[in-house]
């Protein structure tokens, strides 16, 4: 668009379309930015340069601290393949809130 713009600067729709896309990039890089500081826990937004490589390093190592890395299967082998630590974790979670059997006779003598 920009091409098109240079080589016919005097088209007001061509124009006026590129000023607009200009602003959605913009947001979108704002809304980037914001996103950003909040996964990032920045205190002071006005001492940060939103565009530093800095800044998305930080965010980036913040970030990372927070995946598993590793789960321990059922015998007490480490996992780290992705597809096998998922797994694991479904099998884990299916069994927790599966419901276990019931003793129809305790349950009645709960229930006097």
């Amino acid at each position: 668009m920009e091409r098109r713009l240079a080589a016919s600067p005097e088209d007001p729709f061509l124009c006026r379309a590129c000023r607009e896309k200009r602003e959605e990039l913009q947001a979108l890089k704002d809304h980037r930015a914001r996103g950003a500081f909040v996964r990032s826990r920045i205190r002071l937004l006005r001492e940060m340069d939103r565009s530093s490589r800095f800044f998305y390093a930080l965010e980036k190592t913040r970030g990372a601290k927070k995946h598993v890395t590793c789960l321990l299967a059922e015998d007490g082998t480490p996992l780290t393949d992705l597809v096998e630590m998922c797994g694991r974790a479904h099998d884990f979670y299916t069994s927790l809130f599966s419901p276990d059997p019931t003793d129809p006779g305790a349950c009645r003598v709960l229930w006097e």
